[in-house]
């Protein structure tokens, strides 16, 4: 067998690239057999076996760190596995997670039911907050945020909320997925910033990947030895598409964020509109705890319409040309997406029956996205209101369940 190492001439010219390398690896060569057999030192910083790291794997690490102001990161196959693997490695039985109540759906599935069967409890907190003094308990090993809230936009005031959550010896993780690159959570008093990278991070909708950024060495080497056990790792083909989203992620969000709000002042001039929900909006019940926690704000808006027949609102939806219906956000593509809150709710009292519907404004042309809403709200204005007919098939199964993101 031809050594290929031993091919390279000495006098062989740098080949020095603007991008980091994909190192696609499971093998990891040593020198010698005491390095080999001294491998698992390498489990933080060096390489020992391609599950665990790559070059690759370690340049997007960094680089998100750096991002969230944070000093370590590991990278995770998905964002909800940011979040899944952060409680698993923080909480043991008979401990306590207390999480606002607008966290992402399927977030809240783990919570009630994986951490349930292993003798974790969890209750929920209003997720506007301002104050969790009351709420919690000497088990509290988490308090979970997530700002703004899952489709429905509150903000937490999540210094505050740190300050108790540390007197009273618990961690404080957020899902920070909406304000990757716009916030700097770990100034506010976080300990763990769960990001889906997913998103406007890797922003081309091809790659699951998600990012648990710390600053404390020791909560890094918690997280690393947890994700490092259970076997979680992630490619470097798609380490090296979340490198390349990253590269103009500040110009992609930058414009996202003004089409979100050309977009929330346009819908507020609509007659069939009720509430915008955009904390980067002026005038937005959550605008000044978004200017104390975010730089920008992004692509992501919220409705609420008059006419609420989830029949209506559907018809309305599926009449949209540009706006394709689909799940997550971030991407140069526009998306729509409809909700029900109150199924995955217990304590912010949205109502059954009650729709929100989110847009993702794209890149695509803006005369085409105003184009095709204002051919939608022509439609639902024409619809019957709710009650004018059976909405029996309304019932069965809520749009908002666990694996909508």
């Amino acid at each position: 067998m031809i050594n290929q190492q031993k091919q390279v001439g000495a006098a062989q010219e740098t080949f020095d690239a603007i991008n980091v390398p994909v190192h696609r690896a499971s093998t990891i060569l040593f020198a010698n057999s005491k390095e080999f057999l001294d491998r698992r030192q390498r489990l933080y910083d060096g390489y020992s076996y391609g599950l665990y790291g790559t070059p690759t794997s370690r340049a997007l690490e960094k680089a998100v760190a750096d991002i969230e102001g944070g000093t370590r990161c590991v990278v995770v196959p998905s964002g909800l596995a940011a979040l899944t693997h952060s409680l698993l490695a923080f909480c043991k039985t008979g401990d306590h997670v207390l999480a606002a109540d607008c966290i992402y759906g399927s977030t809240r599935a783990f919570l009630q039911k994986a951490l349930n069967d292993l003798g974790i409890s969890v209750s929920f907190f209003p997720s506007d907050a301002g104050s969790i003094h009351d709420l919690i308990q000497a088990r509290t090993k988490v308090v979970l945020l997530e700002s703004p809230g899952y489709y429905t936009m509150e903000i937490q005031d999540i210094e505050p909320i740190a300050r108790e959550a540390h007197a009273a010896g618990a961690l404080v993780l957020i899902d920070n997925s909406w304000g990757f690159a716009a916030s700097k959570m770990f100034d506010h008093g976080v300990d763990v910033c769960c990001t889906a990278l997913s998103k406007y991070a890797a922003g081309h909708a091809d790659l699951c990947m998600g990012a648990i950024t710390v600053k404390d060495e020791g909560l890094f080497r918690r997280i690393k030895e947890f994700v490092s056990a259970i076997g979680a790792g992630v490619s470097s083909d798609d380490a090296y598409m979340a490198l390349r989203g990253l590269a103009t992620l500040e110009t992609r969000l930058a414009e996202h964020a003004r089409r979100g709000l050309s977009l929330s002042n346009w819908l507020l001039e609509q007659p069939g509109v009720e509430r915008v929900l955009n904390p980067a909006l002026v005038g937005d019940p959550y605008h000044e705890r978004f200017k104390r926690y975010f730089s920008a704000g992004n692509g992501l808006v919220s409705v609420l319409f008059r006419n609420r027949s989830r029949k209506a609102l559907t018809e309305m939806i599926d009449s949209l040309t540009v706006f394709r219906i689909g799940a997550s956000w971030g991407s140069s593509h526009s998306l729509v997406a409809l909700a029900e809150p109150a199924p995955t709710r217990s304590i912010d009292g949205w109502a059954p029956g009650e729709y929100v519907v989110r847009f993702h404004v794209g890149f695509e042309r803006m005369d085409d996205l105003f184009s095709d809403i204002r051919g939608a709200l022509d439609r639902l204005e024409h619809a019957p209101p709710p009650g004018h007919f059976s909405e029996s098939l309304d019932l069965p199964v809520p749009i908002a369940s666990a694996s909508v993101n």
